[in-house]
């Protein structure tokens, strides 16, 4: 008995090390700017949900070994953790309201991964059609020129522009006056299948993001489609494993410089987002945080999850918008019946009239 005392002892002590030591490194990652190759970042990629389950691991642990004061010293500092590091913030509290609404345009728009159509293109238009959203920054867009064809055909209301065809597309109801495309220093991987490194940096079609100009009654807004590189390592290894996250970091923070550089030459309202495969308590969301605001956590004290295949549920979709800009409201759509593997996050953006000039 003594030695399966020692023993869950040693467990309980070790896996609140763990966990302790993972959300410290989760908080560096969420309110540190790291540089860029620092192998702190892996920690913020760790799921919260993660953090929990462990720490309900560690606290049975200590109630079995009847160590009462570990326990609630343990859940004290677990409930500090959460309070720094869950998808939380106080932003919704001063949350802006406009003085004259009189002097501001609304526009509607929401940002889906639509997983390549898988669950059929008729299904995602049809949805797009019943939601009348003015604007959709739309990822995992995979366009073929027949497809392509059949949502012109299917929504005739929308100016639909793509990265031809390869993942982004912009659909808007509003009039496109400039459309660029944007090129990332990584190359194309596969959304369905394994993806081999070695190949991937040799070379091939280059990822990018998308940029449209829109006049909304008069008023130039930028609106962006964004997704950051993820997939699958080409085997299950552990070493393969290793070597994919490594090079999936570096490369989406490579992505984000190019990304930020850009963001930094618009002029006017600004408004992008999608699936950018990364948590809220990432350098990634860290970075961007400095340059626009977080829309969903504009409007609410939690973030919501946009990503659910199995346990965790993550938030991986994002809408963020230039701090000239007012949130109405915001809500991630439960679509029903289900679409894609992520759930669309749609706004409500209040622009203001006086800004007269957008692009670059």
């Amino acid at each position: 008995m003594k030695i399966l005392r020692f023993f869950l002892r040693l467990v309980a002590f070790v896996l609140a090390f763990i966990a302790i030591l993972i959300s410290i490194g989760s908080a560096i990652c969420k309110y540190t700017d790291l540089p860029k190759e620092s192998f702190i970042q892996i920690f913020g990629y760790i799921s919260f949900y993660w953090i929990i389950v462990l720490s309900a691991v560690v606290l049975i642990l200590f109630l079995l070994i009847r160590k009462f004061q570990a326990a609630l010293l343990y859940m004290g500092v677990l409930f500090l953790f959460t309070l720094i590091l869950d998808d939380f913030s106080l932003n919704y509290i001063y949350h802006r309201k406009p003085d004259h609404i009189e002097a501001f345009d609304s526009i509607n728009v929401a940002a889906y991964n639509i997983k390549y159509y898988a669950y059929g293109i008729e299904n995602i238009a049809e949805f797009i059609k019943e939601s009348d959203y003015d604007v959709l920054l739309l990822s995992e867009s995979v366009l073929t020129p027949e497809k392509l064809e059949y949502l012109k055909r299917s929504l005739p209301a929308y100016s639909i522009l793509t990265d031809n065809g390869h993942d982004l597309s912009i659909l808007s109801k509003y009039t496109v006056l400039n459309y660029k495309i944007v090129e990332l220093p990584t190359y194309l991987a596969s959304l369905s299948g394994s993806n081999d490194m070695d190949k991937l940096k040799s070379g091939g079609i280059h990822r990018s993001f998308v940029h449209a100009i829109i006049n909304v009654n008069g008023t130039l807004v930028n609106v962006l489609s964004l997704r950051l590189i993820a997939g699958r390592p080409k085997d299950k290894s552990i070493i393969e494993d290793i070597r994919w996250g490594k090079y999936l970091l570096n490369a989406q923070n490579e992505e984000l410089s190019v990304f930020i550089n850009y963001l930094q030459t618009l002029k006017g309202p600004v408004i992008f987002g999608g699936d950018l495969n990364v948590s809220p308590n990432t350098v990634i969301i860290h970075r961007l945080n400095h340059y626009a605001e977080d829309t969903f956590l504009d409007d609410h004290a939690f973030g919501s999850y946009t990503f659910k295949v199995s346990f965790p549920t993550m938030r991986l979709d994002y809408l963020f918008h230039s701090k000239d800009i007012i949130v109405k409201n915001s809500e991630v759509v439960k679509t029903k019946p289900i679409l894609s593997d992520h759930f669309p996050i749609r706004a409500e953006f209040l622009i203001p009239r006086s800004m007269a000039q957008a692009g670059r």
